[in-house]
């Protein structure tokens, strides 16, 4: 009888939450619908422009649609991206390689808030763990989703962290393949919540996440240099799905 109520007050707190910005791929055909967005039409869930521009690609260069890149357990969700880097994929010329997106929307997306996340490091093309990747995060980089050989650190070299105030709060060993979901919840109290696959999302850190969110959100691959040296690359993806900013809650199934 006390699961029943537990899981009655759950949903209810779920049921209620708002959803501030919708960033799952319903209304999305296909990836030339990316291309739609400028800073003069601003079209869509997404801002599209950090992405290799410098041989007449577009966002659709880097960005695919498809039912297979996104979690299976999100129901609320006809697709996921799959989002590409290679050699090409220098943005204005500089040493980063980079294919992101960020939330076209006019809320602020700032205070206490639950952003949500899922990921998958695919076992085709994953990332070179020998190169730190920056896969989700804010623009002041006060709480990071990292892959990789963290710039200018030693430690395992294959690791899926969340990064905060310069310290790692959460971390793993990824399986290839297998969905990591996560909500990382702004303002105060603050947290991380995170899960796999189909299993409800879990806090497993209370405290600041040293920011209040905001819509400079990144999503998608940004791969750092090594010693400013020319970066060997051939394709690398990433998958997501299960994108949303909700103001209460939070909504912890994925």
């Amino acid at each position: 009888m006390k699961a029943v109520v537990l899981s009655f007050f759950s949903f209810a707190a779920a049921a209620s939450a708002t959803v501030l910005w919708d960033g799952r791929f319903n209304n999305y055909t296909t990836a030339a619908d990316f291309d739609k967005w400028s800073w003069s039409n601003q079209v869509g869930q997404y801002q599209t422009y950090i992405y290799g521009n410098l041989h007449g690609e577009k966002a659709s260069s880097w960005l695919t649609l498809g039912s297979q890149y996104k979690n299976p357990a999100t129901t609320g969700e006809k697709q996921g991206v799959k989002v590409k880097i290679n050699a090409q994929s220098t943005w204005n010329g500089g040493p980063m390689l980079r294919t992101e997106l960020l939330p076209q929307t006019t809320n602020s997306l700032s205070g206490h808030l639950y952003f949500h996340v899922s990921l998958q490091i695919p076992t085709v093309n994953p990332p070179d763990p020998a190169y730190e990747h920056q896969i989700v995060f804010w623009e002041g980089h006060f709480a990071d989703i990292k892959y990789g050989q963290l710039s200018g650190q030693n430690g395992v070299a294959d690791t899926l962290q969340v990064v905060t105030g310069g310290k790692s709060i959460w971390s793993v060993q990824p399986v290839k393949g297998t969905w990591y979901n996560f909500i990382l919840e702004t303002g105060s109290p603050g947290g991380l919540w995170v899960s796999t696959g189909s299993e409800p999302l879990k806090k497993v850190f209370t405290g600041s996440l040293n920011g209040n969110g905001g819509t400079d959100w990144h999503i998608g691959a940004l791969r750092l240099p090594i010693n400013g040296a020319p970066q060997q690359i051939t394709e690398t993806d990433l998958y997501y799905s299960g994108i949303y900013v909700e103001d209460s809650g939070p909504t912890t199934q994925p």
